[in-house]
């Protein structure tokens, strides 16, 4: 019995890297998909932005959040293509938030 249970310990100890790094891969297909989206998100910003009227009294700044995307976009893919090695601290630029513009 406790033979058993030793051999069921060291199997799972023997395991436990190849979970997490399993998970690592699915974060980043998880990311790439993210990444995508983001690029197709480009494409309807672009859509409703030929769409708007310069000359209504409340604009909505496109600008701002096509930056933020590519923003977004540019920090998904530093991560997706620095090796997997311990975490080093860097600097994120901070996203806008303001996409409203109002005309006196």
């Amino acid at each position: 019995m406790m033979n058993k249970l030793i051999t069921l310990l060291l199997v799972s100890f023997m395991s436990l890297p190849q979970v997490s790094m399993a998970d690592v891969w699915a974060e980043r297909e998880a990311l790439a998909k993210i990444k995508n989206e983001l690029a197709a998100l480009e494409a309807l910003v672009m859509t409703a932005k030929m769409r708007s009227n310069s000359n209504d009294r409340t604009t909505f700044d496109y600008q701002v959040l096509l930056d933020d995307l590519r923003k977004i976009q540019a920090g998904i893919s530093h991560h997706l293509t620095v090796p997997m090695e311990p975490v080093v601290p860097s600097s994120i630029d901070a996203l806008s938030s303001d996409y409203t513009e109002h005309q006196k």
